[in-house]
């Protein structure tokens, strides 16, 4: 099989031509993809550390104090330490950080609703429920094997 026809080819473009299409309409909000991935997660998880936040969002722990910095920077979260556990510091999203969250998620939102345009309910679905089977092949065939 050629390899512009293989799954994985599919795959790649797929992504890297959405990935365009959330920077493009997160650009006037300021923010990268990866600062509105993990905005998106401490909107849910307010209060988590940056290692639990970079797990979340399948980054490195440095990869993710560098986003917390710049989106700190801006005012758009506050590190400070838990409460109980000293040693802890926790995330969290600011008044200013969960309001631009908000609109770019809502712009986020209408580009996914663009993406599935052509697309009826059933093939949604079903592209869905593919691209999770694909997903946990790949997490099988990467997982650790024990012995």
């Amino acid at each position: 099989m050629h390899y512009s026809e293989r799954l994985l080819g599919f795959i790649k473009r797929a992504e890297q031509s959405t990935q365009a299409a959330k920077e493009h309409v997160l650009r006037d909000h300021g923010i990268t993809p990866a600062q509105q991935s993990a905005m998106a997660i401490l909107s849910d998880h307010d209060g988590i550390t940056a290692a639990e936040l970079a797990r979340k969002c399948a980054v490195t722990p440095q990869t993710m104090n560098s986003t917390l910095g710049r989106l700190e920077k801006r005012g758009l979260i506050e590190r400070r330490p838990h409460p109980m556990h000293g040693t802890l510091i926790e995330v969290r999203l600011t008044d200013q950080g969960r309001e631009l969250f908000d609109r770019a998620d809502a712009r986020v939102a209408e580009l996914d609703t663009a993406l599935a345009a052509n697309l009826n309910p059933e093939e949604l679905a079903e592209l869905k429920r593919l691209l999770q089977r694909v997903n946990h092949n790949a997490q099988q065939i990467t997982a650790p094997t024990t012995t």
